[in-house]
């Protein structure tokens, strides 16, 4: 954009002035109505004696109104700058907020995944103390059982130990009286057989002592 020319520090209070004369002549019931760079170039002066140089004072309100117009311009290209930029604003206002409400909305997943997975951990390990628990439980009632079982077993161990072996010493007794009685028996049956060898000697010798009554010698 090109600069519009600089005016003097006197040109400037005469500017200033003639705005406030020109603003004074404005209708008081428009309040929003503006000098317009064709308000000074076409703004009439009074004729006086011994006056100002029309052609200096044209020349210096085409100046006047050249720099106004360039200014005017430059506040519409500000304007419509400052438009686009809040638009562009409001753009990324509107994008600031959607990031927001994503971080927001994943912030909240995430510590929702967090809590759910702490929970769910949280369950679980208690889930497997339980077990654990009950496991621990069914085992001590298991070594209980089987060392139940053991003593049971080892009771009837002892008891059919003390029972064979009274049965035995039973049998060992009897098998004493039996092979005593057998003892006896042989010895009765010996002397028997001696008595009776004893009888068959002495009927043999009587027989042997008889006289031969037929005298052939023959003994009848």
């Amino acid at each position: 954009m090109q600069k519009p020319p600089q005016l003097h520090a006197t040109s400037v209070f005469f500017i200033r002035e003639r705005s406030w004369q020109f603003a004074s002549t404005e209708p008081k019931g428009d309040p929003a109505m503006k000098i317009t760079p064709l308000d000074i170039r076409k703004q009439p002066f009074r004729k006086k004696l011994m006056g100002l140089d029309p052609d200096e004072v044209n020349s210096f309100l085409g100046m006047v109104a050249d720099q106004y117009e360039a200014l005017i311009k430059e506040k519409d290209d500000l304007a419509t700058e400052l438009k686009y930029t809040g638009e562009k604003l409001d753009g990324y206002v509107k994008i600031e907020k959607t990031l927001n409400q994503t971080l927001l909305t994943a912030q909240k997943a995430t510590d929702d995944a967090r809590v759910n997975a702490q929970k769910e951990s949280e369950l679980i390990i208690k889930d497997a103390q339980i077990r654990a628990h009950t496991y621990e439980d069914e085992s001590r009632r298991r070594v209980h059982g089987l060392e139940g079982e053991l003593v049971t077993l080892r009771n009837q161990r002892d008891s059919f130990l003390a029972r064979f072996k009274a049965l035995l010493k039973t049998q060992l007794e009897l098998l004493g009286t039996i092979s005593g009685d057998l003892s006896e028996a042989g010895h009765s049956s010996a002397a028997r057989r001696r008595i009776m060898r004893a009888e068959e000697d002495e009927t043999m010798a009587e027989v042997a002592a008889q006289p031969d009554l037929t005298g052939s010698g023959i003994v009848v």
